[in-house]
């Protein structure tokens, strides 16, 4: 696939093949950042409270935050594998210039939408001077078991980060395109990333896209099927040139958004690599087998065998898709911030 010119940066691009949340007002419920119970995730008899993240092929029913034990093992298992996929096809686990301070010591990094927390845990590990938080709406991270440098909250971006302003030297995010409307992207969760981040800070986005190419029809249909739940949804595509457009509207952003792009090919006939990605897309399928059926309109065991086929498709066709990295940083001012840190925030920041 060779090298292409960022249209937001000279960087080039290179191709392998408002107000505080009630819940959190009162003490007592800010312990919920810190601890867990899990019980069940609880059927929907509609898509109004379902959002797909990570890569669209994780779920969220915001209504109802209880986790069934087996169905939650099954879920971190599958997102400790796709961490293994994309640091496979990166080489690496991030792109914004930040080495040399992560190695110093004395840095905070935070990642948003941690999951399972695998990204957090292995940064934490590579660079042991550096302070790590992972905050994910649902507690699936670890407890006990973490570094001492990695800790981890309970939050929800859209109600805010429970920290104060210029607190992270270094801000990620990734495999979340799909799980916000493009108005929450533009007026909540860009805004709130920079606000946390440190002036001189970077903000870095991954994300995979959600069409593939030398796509055959069964995939054709799935992607169909997923571009329709997201318009519905008010969530923007392309992602590739929405989400640098978007960082490149907030003016708290330094002028030149990083681009970087590789692809990665699916199936057996790529090799490991091809095969760790179709396990991977033909699992997350099935993780959103009820919301994805309610679109396509047909009956599980349809579904079971349109996944199926898939799987196949991917063989014949040589398919492929595009994964992203958007990195910005963060202006050097004398002024203040125009958005105000939550009071609750602030004793949650200094624990």
């Amino acid at each position: 696939m060779g090298i292409k010119q960022s249209k937001h940066n000279s960087t080039t691009i290179v191709s392998n093949i408002k107000d505080k949340p009630d819940v959190l007002l009162k003490t007592e419920k800010r312990k919920k950042f810190r601890s867990w119970r899990s019980s069940g995730i609880t059927d929907v008899n509609s898509l109004e409270s379902w959002r797909f993240s990570h890569g669209g092929k994780r779920i969220h029913n915001l209504k109802s935050t209880k986790l069934i034990g087996p169905i939650i093992d099954e879920e971190v298992e599958r997102l400790q594998r796709q961490h293994r996929l994309f640091k496979r096809i990166w080489q690496n686990n991030y792109s914004a210039p930040i080495e040399e301070k992560l190695k110093d010591g004395g840095a905070r990094v935070l990642d948003v939408g941690c999951g399972p927390g695998t990204w957090t845990i292995e940064m934490a590990e590579s660079y042991p001077k550096t302070l790590f938080t992972g905050v994910d709406f649902a507690p699936i991270f670890p407890q006990e078991k973490k570094p001492e440098n990695a800790k981890f909250l309970q939050a929800n971006i859209l109600d805010g980060l429970p920290f104060l302003d210029d607190t992270f030297d270094f801000v990620h995010m990734r495999l979340l395109v799909t799980a916000f409307s493009s108005k929450e992207w533009e007026e909540k969760i860009i805004p709130e990333l920079v606000r946390v981040t440190r002036q001189g800070g970077w903000v870095e986005f991954m994300e995979s896209d959600i069409q593939y190419y030398n796509d055959g029809p069964i995939t054709q249909r799935l992607t169909n099927a997923l571009m329709t739940f997201m318009k519905a949804k008010g969530i923007f595509q392309p992602i590739n040139s929405h989400i640098p457009d978007s960082m490149e509207a907030n003016d708290k952003f330094v002028s030149g958004i990083k681009v970087e792009e590789k692809a990665c090919f699916v199936g057996k006939w790529a090799g490991e690599l091809g095969q760790l990605a179709v396990d991977d897309i033909t699992k997350g399928w099935n993780a959103v087998r009820l919301p994805m059926s309610i679109v396509m309109g047909t009956k599980a065991n349809e579904y079971d065998e349109i996944i199926q086929t898939f799987a196949k498709e991917v063989e014949q066709h040589k398919t492929y898709f595009k994964t992203w990295r958007f990195f910005g940083q963060k202006v050097t001012t004398n002024s203040s911030f125009a958005i105000s840190t939550p009071s609750w925030a602030q004793s949650v920041n200094n624990e």
